[in-house]
């Protein structure tokens, strides 16, 4: 009975620590076509390619280097996913952001978000930032809502959302 119950108890616990894991590809799939080529490829910027980056997005780069994915269609670029990681609190988080090739932003995926849940936005407020450009502001409490209790990853992901459009308008 208590080999049951132990059993019972671990598979309970093992599902609670579970994780979803999706690819990038499967992620820029349903954000481009199915039919498209991932190219994963790496950017490191200058010093005066990250000032140049900084003032145009009127935020701080985390890091000189960039991960980021080429997206082609039919051997066409068709756009762009940056992969940015960002101090939310205490914590990173890894967002992907997607952009096509006139500079739009096609929406963006939390990947990897270590903070407490409950700070982590939803699906209804990333929709905010589809049809963006780097003409918008993009700066939370202004043209992004902020989230009730969660400012500081509003904050964070709205920053790096300027960020991630720089660098494909001056980069890509």
């Amino acid at each position: 009975m208590i080999q049951k119950i132990t059993v019972i108890f671990f598979i309970f616990i093992s599902t609670l620590f579970a994780k979803d894991t999706i690819s990038i590809e499967d992620i820029l799939k349903n954000n481009y076509t199915t039919e498209i080529n991932v190219q994963k490829k790496s950017l490191i910027l200058t010093k005066e390619e990250s000032k140049i980056i900084q003032k145009q997005a009127k935020a701080k780069l985390s890091s000189k280097i960039v991960r980021y994915y080429e997206v082609k269609k039919e051997n066409n670029t068709i756009g762009h996913a940056i992969l940015l990681k960002e101090k939310i609190r205490t914590k990173y988080a890894a967002i992907l952001y997607m952009v096509d090739n006139n500079n739009t932003m096609l929406g963006i995926e939390i990947v990897s978000f270590k903070e407490p849940s409950e700070y982590k936005p939803n699906d209804n407020w990333k929709k905010i930032f589809v049809g963006k450009t780097a003409e918008d502001t993009l700066v939370a409490g202004e043209d992004i809502a902020t989230i009730s209790g969660a400012t500081m990853s509003a904050r964070a992901i709205s920053n790096a959302a300027r960020v991630a459009l720089a660098i494909v308008k001056e980069k890509l």
